[in-house]
């Protein structure tokens, strides 16, 4: 049965990621046997071997079957299938000798098959589709797309776009299908098969207006073939329309934009909400796949860091509102700790404080215990005196007023004050 998601949580928390990583399940290589032997061949990489044989059965495939593959293809060398998922899984070993890059492997919970990453895989070799899959046909069962606030019913389920025919000089008004329809079109010409659209930032969009007369028909329960099935006949084109009840809608929500509370509520009721919260824990992972320990970053333990930040906006604003994991992703040493602090979270906290700056340095721990600013504030602030600037006011009231800056550079124990001395 068809499933209608909606994946929310703050800024930085793979949302986005979350979805691309879902398209593994909608795409189909025609990958043969002779072009795996040919890769294999030329490479004797036996990551490359499985990851195509992976690729080649739908993006999913348990450890014994795969190794059953293998064996039929009749290599000249034996690959031990569960040894190489082993080396190449993305999850953290107890014993950082075990794994090896490319980390492209995973299993979503124990037994249930191994997936290929692919931006992982993308990322390790940007070129692989090409080297390796340029021959083979793809089937994307899938389409992607991001709301916008001029995103609108035309774009998404069908509207007049006028075309102009350069052979006969003419302008075509004929109604022109929307994102939404083909891939609907798609789904019910191919039911043996699961299809889906992405819809990536979907409360940014007007809901009521994009989706229109169509909100009512995305229901499971409503879709055709289903014991309650609706149709609509559409503005343009004046075709009856059904949505299948093998598309899914899986979008992702920024709660830093709007709550739950405050979405459609046609929406909210058609929707399942999955939570997406901030966690150290994927980054001690990602970390650790590079061969660094979030504990000890030059010193830094990153994830005190991290986990304290967010405690501190959580009390002063709200848990919708947190620092995702996947800013902190990419670092590798002290100095990208902060860069990343000065040029994306501080951005970011003064948008959400905006009206009270001086709470960035209530969660940054730049004030001493009487108000004052610590040698090694991150976030400082100087005052801009009126009796100093003005020498006349006339009838205005002015106040001297304070103006906030960021620390550069942000030094090793500017870090360190940020989660030193707090009671985890």
């Amino acid at each position: 049965m068809a499933q209608n998601i909606i994946y929310y949580g703050p800024p930085g928390t793979g949302k986005t990621y979350l979805l691309q990583s879902m398209l593994n399940d909608y795409t189909d290589f025609d990958i043969t046997d002779a072009q795996i032997i040919s890769a294999y061949t030329r490479n004797s990489k036996e990551w490359l071997l499985i990851a195509l044989i992976i690729l080649q059965n739908k993006g999913k495939m348990q450890a014994t079957d795969i190794q059953a593959k293998v064996d039929s293809l009749v290599l000249r060398t034996h690959v031990r299938v569960s040894s190489v998922l082993e080396k190449h899984q993305i999850s953290p070993s107890p014993i950082h000798a075990l794994r090896e890059n490319p980390r492209i492997f995973f299993e979503v919970s124990l037994g249930t098959g191994w997936y290929v990453d692919r931006i992982r895989l993308l990322k390790h070799d940007p070129h692989f589709f090409e080297t390796y899959l340029s021959t083979s046909d793809v089937d994307k069962r899938y389409s992607f797309v991001t709301f916008h606030q001029s995103f609108s019913y035309e774009d998404f389920i069908e509207g007049i776009r006028p075309t102009y025919d350069a052979a006969t000089h003419t302008i075509d008004y004929s109604p022109k299908p929307g994102i939404f329809k083909l891939i609907c079109e798609k789904a019910i010409n191919h039911p043996e098969k699961e299809y889906a659209i992405f819809i990536d930032e979907i409360n940014r969009g007007n809901i009521a207006e994009i989706f229109g007369e169509l909100i009512s028909l995305i229901e499971v329960d409503k879709r055709k073939g289903e014991a309650s099935e609706l149709s609509a006949e559409l503005p343009y084109s004046k075709e009856r329309f059904v949505v299948p009840n093998n598309l899914n809608i899986l979008g992702t929500m920024n709660s830093a934009d709007k709550s739950i509370a405050n979405i459609d509520i046609a929406l909210r009721r058609r929707f399942s909400f999955v939570p997406m919260a901030p966690d150290s824990n994927i980054i001690l992972r990602e970390l650790e796949i590079a061969g660094i320990d979030a504990h000890n970053v030059d010193g830094i333990d990153l994830i005190a860091l991290f986990e304290t930040i967010n405690k501190r906006i959580e009390i002063l604003l709200d848990a919708n509102h947190l620092i995702g994991h996947a800013y902190f992703m990419s670092v590798r040493t002290k100095e990208d700790i902060a860069i990343i602090l000065a040029q994306k979270i501080i951005p970011l906290l003064e948008e959400y404080f905006y009206d009270d700056l001086q709470k960035i340095q209530l969660i940054f721990n730049d004030l001493d215990s009487d108000g004052n600013l610590k040698p090694t504030a991150i976030y400082q602030n100087s005052t801009l005196s009126v009796d100093t600037l003005f020498p006349f006011t006339g009838e205005y009231l002015l106040d001297d007023k304070k103006r906030f800056f960021t620390r550069s550079p942000i030094d090793d124990n500017a870090l360190r004050q940020i989660y030193e001395g707090i009671t985890p």
